[in-house]
């Protein structure tokens, strides 16, 4: 169950004080998804699954590195032992990871084997939408736009559509308050890809399912 879906600037003040202060209630774990060492979530966090080597690791022994592609199940099979032996992580963070991966659907499901519950973020669609880095939508190296509705994470894939359509205009919003969607999680993640992964059967079709993305009652 996902809830606590907002547009933001992307600030993880909230999301820090909600951490520290469940950590000083008692014993609560927290692993990072796609995290690097270093990053925002380093002075909390007690584990982080990822496939860089950090170059300085001598300040952060106390945090457990599972290094991997977090799109291959066989990089999975250590952190389930891990869960299998210690048991879950009672809160995971998985911050402007999923847009860029193959399997976002995928990762959601081993996120939610792994942890109680959690907090993800991505740029919202009015942010990948938006024309700041040339001719081109978004952010290149993105291989998803994902937007809400009825508390239901949608996948969106960057087609060439995408970028042509200038139905998109209207929407499209590189302003600091529009700039990333986020939400809480717990038990499971409710992520599911655009027309259950099929694009098609016609222009027509296709085209009617982007036009969703242009839609107010989706965040």
């Amino acid at each position: 169950m996902i809830y606590n879906v907002k547009i933001t600037n992307g600030n993880r003040q909230e999301v820090a004080d909600y951490i520290r202060m469940k950590k000083s209630s008692g014993q609560f774990r927290v692993v990072d998804v796609g995290g690097v060492f270093g990053g925002w979530s380093m002075p909390f966090v007690d584990a982080i699954i990822d496939f860089n080597t950090p170059a300085v690791y001598e300040n952060f022994l106390h945090v457990k590195h599972f290094k991997g592609d977090i799109t291959n199940p066989r990089d999975w099979e250590e952190v389930l032992a891990y869960v299998a032996a210690s048991g879950k992580f009672d809160f995971c963070i998985c911050t402007h990871t999923l847009e860029d991966i193959m399997n976002p659907v995928f990762v959601s499901e081993q996120i939610a084997k792994i942890a109680l519950s959690g907090y993800i973020a991505f740029p919202s669609k009015y942010r990948e939408l938006a024309k700041f880095q040339g001719d081109y939508r978004g952010y290149i190296h993105h291989r998803w736009i994902f937007t809400v509705k009825n508390n239901v994470v949608i996948g969106f894939p960057k087609i060439g559509l995408v970028e042509n359509c200038k139905a998109f205009d209207s929407i499209a919003d590189f302003s600091e308050n529009k700039a990333d969607l986020s939400f809480y999680w717990m038990n499971s993640i409710d992520i599911v890809y655009l027309n259950n992964n099929f694009l098609g059967p016609d222009v027509d079709s296709v085209i009617e399912y982007y036009a969703d993305l242009c839609r107010y009652d989706y965040l």
